[in-house]
């Protein structure tokens, strides 16, 4: 036991000097190629030929062994610079193979000092490897956790070789190219490029059969244009054959949480930072942080974006680059919370706009909630264990994945209709309230397990309050009475159309007539039922744009309510319509050809339905986008029986019933119908951002007068709905004035008419 201990203790104090000699190894290649840049003559006790030599006895990957002595031969005869670059970059797949022989044979310690000298790009996430290498020798030995360092490894490279592109076309575009500097990066972007066969097995990868091309053939001037097209074309080149990491799915989430990222940073800074000092250190920690994920994301989705938005990519990447770096910088040096803003408004517009992304989930908006619920909930119950085995950063990462997607799906919902709710889940995530400290706060101080549990179920309760709050938009209830208003409203105007037009065409000889309107009248009942499903197609066709397809098509339902209700109002708008009906049919019995007689009547019959049934099924549409089909079928089928029963007794038995209070009762249903809908699109436009939110903090709604009534507690919510009314009353004021004057020149005939009479 004893000399297992000693030869464990040797190993470990020898890994440590080899990887202790690799750093310094890089260190001088650092210096080695400035001294080239200058012009120095390298000495041959510093040339990068020596420096492999010297690491070569301390490696025990038997494939970074045969990675070196390939590199020797290649050397020779190289010119310096690019033994420089190549070197460089080799170094960099030798510390990864033995990182990875290290990690299959279960000795942590001596794979993280490998994974350790490895060289980060810029922007390179760190994190998971590192937590993957705390856990217990029995399980870091698993092939999965290679997997996953070795992809790591890879992410890192394929975005160190994107940097060194940069640079070298910046390089090139700025005049500040020289020989010595093309050889240098040039050899260093191959040499990163060809990737090991060991490392792309190991992290489930083909073995690229691309071949990476020569060296570009540049001549001087490098800042000409033919020279930079040379160096453009061969970019190209090289990434065709860097191998892809992500998956789609897997790019459509980083891109997702790019986009959240942006959005998120203005409003941490805000939060933390009052006049170029900080007040919150956690909220400007967190702006800080989400930048600079941000811009890890951008350089990790840049090789998926040249390949798949090419011309998105061409035009809009280095100006997207330039934004975020104006973000971080302007954030670094505390400047005024307007300026992060416009950084942060600008890089986001060029995601959305210019790249077509989204922070928000696609799809169907319960689905997207309840997804999103598990999502979060799951994170922050793996975040509790991670922290209470002691693995605060993993914990930390966990949470912070959950907030993110607690932002954008859930808490855009909430605010509109419980702002109180919302921004007190919020907190929960970052640092609470009093007496209440957040999860965010609890993990920074390390707090104990009882007081870090008691903080993970505030804001789990918090979350089961929101994702309650969201399970209904309006009461079920609410969208059958809904649904059986507006079908009865329009099926009764149907069928009292209907009836006054037949009322003239009684007694055999106009059996024809009426058997071709009522022909007509089932021809526009089919021709609804076909507008119906052909809209619920496009509809759900158009499911992914969620919340932003549910307020497009409620407008559209509160502009046919509004013409529902006009009638109420505007006397000759219905009399009008049956005007020109009578005249149609009029005008077909009239008809010398009689195939267009039949067909006028036919066309009267299906105008007088279809126009009320083409409203009726676009308004049914909105209806099943906010709540369930099932309110929906009960209202239609009980306005639907009701519609029945008195279309037989007018028809069948020929009963005269007082249409006019029928269709004024209905019309009232409909304008209160009408203020819960515009209250409803009110919240909608507010949950994708087209309407701002103002909370009125001092009131308190309860949830049932947003299910019933369409009332929210903010400003927009609260004053927004009662216009429908401010309309009603208008409509019928205008009415009342335009009937009076009307009638003011007529009276003064009336009354000499009389006079004369009397005479």
């Amino acid at each position: 036991m004893a000399g297992a201990l000693v030869l464990l203790a040797f190993s470990a104090s020898a890994s440590a000097e080899i990887t202790e000699d690799f750093t310094a190894a890089q260190l001088r290649l650092n210096e080695v190629l400035l001294d080239v840049y200058a012009g120095t003559e390298i000495a041959p006790e510093r040339a990068p030929e020596k420096e492999l030599q010297d690491l070569r006895p301390g490696l025990q990957s038997p494939a970074a062994r045969r990675i070196v002595d390939g590199a020797l031969k290649t050397l020779a005869g190289a010119k310096m610079p690019r033994q420089i670059g190549m070197t460089r970059g080799l170094l960099q797949h030798i510390a990864a193979l033995e990182m990875l022989q290290r990690q299959r044979a279960g000795r942590v310690i001596e794979a993280r000092d490998w994974r350790s000298v490895i060289a980060l790009p810029k922007y390179a996430n760190a994190v998971d490897g590192a937590l993957l290498l705390q856990q217990p020798p029995e399980k870091v030995g698993q092939p999965e956790i290679g997997q996953v360092l070795v992809r790591e490894d890879l992410t890192w490279q394929v975005m160190r070789v994107r940097q060194l592109l940069d640079f070298l076309q910046a390089g090139a575009a700025n005049g500040e190219a020289t020989e010595a500097f093309l050889d240098a990066v040039t050899a260093e972007v191959l040499s990163l490029a060809s990737f090991p066969a060991e490392l792309l097995q190991a992290a489930g990868l083909p073995v690229a059969a691309l071949k990476l091309p020569e060296h570009p053939e540049v001549t001087a001037p490098y800042d000409s244009e033919a020279s930079r097209a040379v160096l453009a074309e061969w970019r190209n080149t090289v990434e065709a054959t860097l191998p892809n990491l992500l998956k789609a799915e897997d790019v459509t989430r980083l891109e997702r949480l790019l986009v959240r990222f942006v959005k998120l940073v203005p409003r941490e800074y805000r939060n933390g930072v009052v006049n170029g000092h900080i007040t919150i250190a956690l909220e400007y920690r967190e702006a800080r942080q989400f930048t600079e994920q941000a811009q890890a994301l951008a350089n990790e989705l840049a090789p998926v974006w040249r390949r798949d938005r090419a011309e998105a990519f061409a035009q809009f990447h280095q100006p997207l680059h330039e934004a975020l770096e104006a973000m971080a910088l302007r954030i670094h040096r505390l400047a005024p919370v307007e300026a992060v803003e416009d950084s942060s408004k600008t890089a986001a517009g060029l995601l959305e706009d210019k790249f077509q992304l989204s922070a928000r989930r696609a799809g169907a908006r319960n689905d997207v909630i309840e997804e999103t619920a598990l999502e979060v909930r799951t994170a922050l119950i793996d975040s509790l264990a991670a922290a209470k085995a002691d693995r605060w950063e993993e914990a930390e990462s966990l949470r912070l994945d959950a907030y993110t997607s607690f932002d954008s799906e859930i808490e855009v919902r909430v605010l509109p209709r419980n702002p109180e709710l919302g921004r007190r889940t919020e907190r929960s995530f970052l640092d609470g309230s009093a007496g209440e400290p957040g999860i965010k706060a609890l993990l920074d101080r390390r707090a104990p397990i009882e007081e870090l549990t008691d903080g993970y179920e505030r804001t789990l309760q918090a979350l089961d309050e929101s994702v309650g709050l969201l399970r209904v938009s309006v009461s079920p209830a609410t969208i059958a009475f809904t649904s059986f208003s507006i079908v009865a409203r329009e099926g009764l105007e149907a069928v009292i159309v209907l009836a006054a037009l037949l009322a003239g065409l009684r007694g055999a000889e106009n059996r024809d007539t009426r058997r071709w309107v009522s022909s007509g009248a089932w021809l526009a009942l089919a021709a609804s039922a076909l507008t119906f499903w052909l809209s619920k197609t496009l509809i759900h066709s158009l499911a992914r744009y969620g919340e932003k397809l549910e307020a497009v098509v409620s407008i559209l339902a509160v502009f046919i309510l509004l013409m529902v209700t006009n009638w109420v109002f505007h006397k000759f708008y219905w009399v009008g319509w049956n005007a020109k009906l009578r005249s149609l049919s009029k005008a077909s019995q009239q008809s010398v050809a009689t195939r267009w007689e039949w067909l006028a009547l036919l066309g009267v019959g299906f105008l007088t339905v279809y126009r009320e049934g083409f409203e009726t099924t676009l308004f049914m549409q909105s209806l099943l986008l906010e709540g369930s089909t099932w309110p929906v079928v009960v209202g239609v089928l009980a306005a639907t029986t009701f519609i029945g029963v008195v279309g037989l007794s007018i028809f069948k038995f020929g009963a005269k019933l007082p249409y006019r209070k029928l269709l004024v009762v209905t019309g009232v249903l409909v304008v209160s119908i009408m203020v819960t809908f515009l209250g409803s699109t009110t919240r909608l436009f507010q949950t994708v951002g087209w309407l701002p939110i103002h909370p009125i903090p001092s009131l308190t709604i309860p949830a049932w007068a947003g299910l019933w009534f369409g009332l929210y507690p903010s400003w927009e919510g609260l004053f927004i709905p009662p216009l429908a009314l401010v309309y009603v009353g208008g409509a019928w004021l205008w009415v009342r004035i335009q009937s009076r004057r009307a009638a003011a020149p007529a009276r003064p005939v009336e009354e000499k008419r009389i006079a004369s009479l009397a005479a």
